[in-house]
């Protein structure tokens, strides 16, 4: 069994308020009490054996889908990365993203940031 590891971070929308527009933190209590992993999620897929992956470190992770397998017992799952962010409300472009197809594909799992069995970052 081969595991694959997807780190990435949630997206969510910023709230913007007139009030506290321009309004920063003081600079020495920036890095206090920071977690790294914080609204970060881990997916992680096991597959029976191996398969080449592309180097996606740094790309945005904008599509997962998951399907029956070819040979019908198992999942298989496909996921594409692209190089700039995606502006709200607009679809990706699949032509000018790296596609990963991991076909056939043993068990999938997402885990926040909070799971128990989230590898933690040694800097927190």
């Amino acid at each position: 069994m081969w595991e694959f590891n997807f780190k990435f971070k949630k997206q969510s929308p910023r709230l913007k308020s007139k009030c506290c527009k321009g309004l920063q933190p003081p600079i020495q209590y920036e890095e206090v009490h920071t977690n790294p992993d914080q609204d970060c999620c881990l997916l992680q897929i096991t597959t029976f054996n191996f398969i080449f992956v592309p180097i996606v470190m740094g790309m945005t992770f904008t599509l997962f889908t998951i399907n029956v397998s070819t040979d019908m017992r198992h999942h298989r799952v496909r996921l594409v990365f692209q190089d700039t962010p995606i502006r709200n409300g607009k679809k990706p472009r699949l032509e000018q993203g790296v596609q990963v197809v991991l076909d056939p594909v043993h068990s999938v799992r997402l885990l926040d940031w909070w799971h128990p069995q989230y590898p933690f970052s040694p800097k927190a």
